[in-house]
């Protein structure tokens, strides 16, 4: 007789570990308590806009994510390598000749750091193409701030540059995050894209969903409790199983894990439509200056047309980490920070996401499969378990499956 497997939670590590069990015959059913696919891959429809919960980005390079999608039928579009960087009152373009030799001059007589700041990047970029994603994570690891000073980087550079950029990614401000983490997503910036798909972040789960063909999805049914052979809903329904995989928090679920509460950062994001694009291009910008409420913005719809009605103007603007502003704050923010008195913008929507992120205190690229068991018939999934990226949900959806497959 079959094995009854359930899956809790439809987001990316679940998906993945789907597929597997599908492909060794299972016939898995998959519970979330959202509506949809997705967990904190979403993209919301508003007015015919876009909107990604939190800004969030598809790394090309990620090993998993060659894996697993298929790149060209996500359309993806591409940002610009670089950013342009909002510091004092001035803004800079911080350009990568490495991608385009063109950019050369301009990255030379960029303010943003000296030359031998420079020439730093452009070294540590050589250091890290030649180490492994295994042995990056591997190697014990200070916090990335005091990597960046050790590595020989300028105050200059680190404030301009390194602090909002990485601090949007970490949701952090202090670049407390271990120097691993960086290192493996400077290199994944380095070698790959930063791109996001033409309708949505969202697109990569319904591509996961799409892929299942045995899987069984129950929506709006939240799991209260998890138990040795079965679970409770919400509602009171029990569900037997023979093996689960818990690939979303699972403190709350198992009554032996009660008390080690998962730690997040979380992010505050908003939308505005806009009269007019204040970049003009696929570009990230990065605000340096530690008293102006945001942290970062881009223009989506310059990035995938898309994102927005024909003729309108889609901006996502992400705070600094545990900042909360209101839109008409935000809107005037940013407004002055491009010097632009005749850009009108209305707010759409905000997203204030408590959990965008998990706190991760030993990274690791990927763990032996023994010990993403639980018991014998509880296993975990998600990036929690190695380090907070699309790339580890999927790497350990699959570790998961392939433990109840052996």
């Amino acid at each position: 007789m079959e094995k009854k497997i359930i899956i809790v939670g439809a987001g990316v590590a679940g998906l993945v570990a789907a597929r597997h069990c599908e492909e060794a015959g299972f016939h898995p059913t998959i519970i979330d308590a959202e509506e949809r696919v997705g967990g904190r891959v979403k993209t919301d429809q508003l007015e015919g806009f876009l909107l990604d919960r939190g800004f969030q980005v598809l790394l090309t390079e990620y090993q998993e994510v060659q894996r697993y999608l298929d790149i060209p039928a996500l359309n993806l579009q591409r940002f610009q390598p670089g950013a342009v960087i909002f510091s004092a009152g001035r803004s800079f373009q911080f350009k990568d000749p490495l991608r385009d030799p063109r950019q050369l001059w301009s990255a030379l007589v960029s303010p943003i750091g000296s030359l031998v700041d420079k020439f730093r990047v452009w070294r540590l970029a050589q250091k890290l193409k030649n180490t492994s994603p295994e042995k990056i994570f591997a190697q014990n690891s200070a916090s990335t701030l005091i990597f960046l000073q050790k590595f020989g980087f300028s105050s200059r550079i680190i404030e301009q540059f390194f602090r909002p950029f990485f601090a949007g990614i970490f949701l952090e401000n202090e670049l407390s995050t271990p120097a691993s983490m960086f290192r493996f997503v400077f290199k994944m910036f380095g070698q790959g894209y930063a791109a996001i798909p033409a309708k949505g972040m969202e697109e990569v789960c319904k591509q996961l969903k799409a892929a299942l063909t045995k899987t069984t999805f129950r929506f709006n049914t939240r799991v209260s409790q998890i138990l040795e052979d079965h679970l409770l809903t919400s509602s009171g329904e029990r569900l037997d199983f023979d093996t689960i995989i818990v690939a979303t928090a699972s403190e709350a679920l198992i009554p032996g894990l009660q008390g080690q509460k998962q730690a997040y950062h979380g992010t505050y994001n908003l939308y505005f439509s806009a009269n007019f694009s204040p970049l003009q291009a696929p570009l990230i910008a990065l605000v340096a200056d530690a008293d102006n409420p945001i942290n970062s913005f881009c223009v989506p719809s310059d990035v995938s047309a898309d994102y927005a009605p024909a003729g309108q103007t889609l901006v996502s603007v992400t705070l600094k980490a545990n900042t909360m502003a209101s839109p008409a704050t935000v809107a005037a923010a940013l407004v002055t920070l491009v010097k632009r008195p005749d850009l009108e913008l209305t707010h759409l929507a905000s997203y204030h996401i408590p959990q965008a992120l998990p706190i991760v205190e030993a990274l690791r690229y990927d763990i032996p499969s023994t010990q993403y068991a639980l018991t014998d018939r509880i296993i975990l999934a998600g990036d929690q378990l190695l380090n907070p990226s699309l790339d580890a949900a999927m790497r350990s959806g699959r570790s998961a499956a392939n433990l109840l497959i052996w």
